[in-house]
């Protein structure tokens, strides 16, 4: 008798501690360090660049109360040369320069009952490898004569080791929304395929936030060549080295039941930095009078070859902000005739209303240009 009441009250203890586990997983974001793995015929080795001290590479989870599932691939800029990489890092070195997701505000806001997320599970992918979460190489770069420094470009390896867990805790979403912030709305595109084919039976839709544009196809080789971008064999027929514009269309149309979104501001101010910062590298002048009618003309005309795809629409706000998903305007942008919050909800829950939305006039064209 004694026995058992010990058996009992063990089970009991037990079932109070999981209970208590899951309820702070339900309430509270966590953080998970992966170790190297294989998955999806991949070595995966998970780490930061390397510049810093601190390679270790984390990631943040949250259970919601939902069926459904938000992959968020986070931003931080990219490199591509010694200078960008190593001397004058024009990205992220380190999972420790990034936002906890939990003191971000938008989507990450889930007390607001506005929030079409709320009760969504969250998989928050930060980014610390330099490679807009394309890469899967390692890069010696000479920054000097005689010094090299070797970068990790391993944002893909990061992301399957993230997906690879997010898989055994989230096995059968209801929805999918794989999304990310300026390099991680790069990100989004790229990293679709793999989701796509761990999740078969599950509605997916795929969002970028402020990771749009067009770049000279001398920066798509050698970003090719530096971060190791890798597709699945199972992705065929696709243009080498990748040119943006044209995969976003391809996987559309080979996806016909997945929706494509992208939210863009018509004079991102630091997407055009950007492609000022790449023309200069490559000694390449711009079409246009000034770098950010630049930028701007190759927008439009890049969104206008994705919206060949009926299954793909754009949100072009006005002005020059840069992302809106992490920051309190995604509950107040209305520049392009509908509110962005509207229209993202109209996306998700498959509505017919969801349509391409541009703003009007020049769209909070800069009075000038400071590149």
């Amino acid at each position: 008798m004694k026995i058992k009441l010990a058996s009992f009250w063990a089970v009991l203890v037990c079932l109070f501690l999981f209970t208590s586990l899951d309820m702070a997983w339900a309430q509270s974001w966590i953080k998970v360090t992966p170790q190297p793995t294989r998955f999806m015929g991949m070595d995966l080795k998970p780490t930061c660049s390397g510049l810093t001290g601190d390679n270790t590479y984390s990631f943040w989870a949250r259970a919601g109360s939902s069926s459904n599932l938000v992959i968020y691939l986070q931003g931080g800029g990219a490199c591509w040369s010694p200078q960008s990489c190593i001397t004058s890092p024009t990205y992220f070195p380190d999972v420790t320069d990034l936002d906890h997701p939990g003191s971000l505000h938008g989507i990450f806001a889930f007390h607001l009952p506005q929030n079409p997320l709320k009760d969504w599970s969250f998989l928050f992918v930060p980014y610390c490898t330099g490679d807009l979460h394309w890469g899967s190489n390692d890069w010696e770069y000479k920054y000097a004569p005689g010094l090299s420094w070797k970068i990790h470009h391993r944002g893909l390896e990061n992301f399957l080791a993230a997906l690879k867990w997010a898989k055994e805790r989230f096995p059968r979403p209801r929805k999918i929304l794989v999304t990310g912030s300026s390099a991680g709305g790069f990100g989004a595109i790229g990293v679709f395929p793999w989701v796509e084919r761990l999740y078969p039976a599950t509605r997916i839709y795929v969002l970028s936030d402020a990771g749009s544009g067009d770049v000279p196809r001398e920066f798509d080789a050698l970003a090719d060549l530096h971060w190791g971008v890798q597709l699945p064999w199972w992705v065929r027929g696709i243009s080498e080295p990748i040119y943006l514009p044209e995969f976003w269309k391809t996987m559309a149309r080979r996806h016909p039941m997945v929706r494509f979104g992208e939210y863009i501001a018509a004079w991102d101010s630091t997407l055009t930095w950007y492609r000022n910062e790449i023309l200069k590298y490559f000694g390449i002048a711009t079409d246009e009078s000034d770098v950010c009618m630049d930028f701007h003309t190759h927008l439009m005309e890049t969104i206008s070859l994705k919206q060949e795809a009926p299954n793909y629409k754009s949100y072009v706000a006005a002005g020059g902000l840069h992302v809106i998903l992490p920051r309190e305007e995604f509950y107040t942008e209305s520049s392009a005739g509908v509110p962005f919050l509207q229209w993202l909800v109209a996306m998700i829950e498959d509505s017919p209303a969801w349509q391409d939305a541009i703003c009007s006039g020049d769209c909070g064209k800069p009075s000038s240009c400071p590149y």
